[in-house]
């Protein structure tokens, strides 16, 4: 397992989160991780790592917006399941 990796994308132009959190997503080899931190509550970008297999945890909006989204790419075992 690699070291953790987290992206803060709150400073960035829509759609530019959204975009960057799904091409992390797939630069991500089987059973890894990482974490962004979205300007807001990511509901376009949960819908889509969904569809595209990916398991996505969201935690609690802060103070500012944000939320920090676990995305995980399922193993090879865990995809074929």
């Amino acid at each position: 397992m690699t070291q953790p990796i987290e992206l803060d994308l709150r400073h960035l132009p829509s759609p530019q989160p959204l975009l960057r959190a799904l091409e992390a997503a797939d630069a991500l080899p089987p059973g890894e991780q990482l974490t962004i931190v979205a300007p807001m509550f990511p509901r376009p970008l949960l819908m889509e790592l969904a569809q595209l297999g990916f398991e996505a945890e969201p935690g609690e909006p802060q103070a500012d917006g944000s939320v920090r989204v676990q995305i995980r790419r399922p193993d090879d075992a865990e995809a074929a399941a």
